[in-house]
């Protein structure tokens, strides 16, 4: 689904439950914010594991994350959920199980939205991304927020991994 282009970095981030392969559009996203973001992906990840019961701990897990802009995410917007919109991350979910190792899916992060919400919002920018991080995992899990009970089941399970993580509720 996500294909590299010149400008983009692939890096691929490990820890003993879950790989994260990702392809970065330098061009729209910082070196440090992702390298910050990377330095607190096991702690992270942690967290979820700690708080959600969905994640199978005996295999290896793998998700695959395109850090992009609006004009991918509205291309991939308008084609799978017929939105001609940006939107701030899209989740894929897959749970592809093939021997001792899961695809969890793709999780695919617009930085102009990203960004254009935390301005507005008045949060930071990398603690806005590490939260949309957290949604995108609990989707491709099986969280969803399509019902007002699974919304705010989703919702206090997100608020309680970021209080670990020192993030202040974002839905205040």
């Amino acid at each position: 689904m996500i294909t590299r282009k010149e400008k983009d970095s692939h890096k691929i981030w490990k820890n003993d439950i879950l790989s994260v392969e990702a392809i970065i559009d330098v061009s729209l996203w910082d070196k440090q914010l992702i390298n910050d973001f990377q330095k607190n992906l096991n702690k992270i990840l942690s967290e979820i594991y700690k708080k959600s019961d969905l994640i199978n701990t005996n295999k290896k897990n793998y998700v695959s994350v395109s850090f992009a802009g609006d004009k991918k995410i509205i291309e991939l917007n308008k084609r799978f959920r017929k939105i001609n919109l940006p939107t701030n991350i899209l989740s894929f979910p897959s749970l592809i199980q093939k021997n001792n190792k899961i695809f969890l899916g793709d999780i695919i992060f617009s930085a102009e939205t990203i960004f254009r919400e935390a301005k507005k919002d008045k949060k930071s920018f990398k603690s806005h991304l590490i939260h949309l991080f957290i949604h995108g995992v609990l989707h491709l899990i099986g969280y969803d927020h399509q019902t007002e009970n699974n919304a705010k089941i989703m919702e206090n399970l997100e608020i309680k991994i970021l209080e670990t993580l020192k993030i202040n509720n974002p839905y205040e």
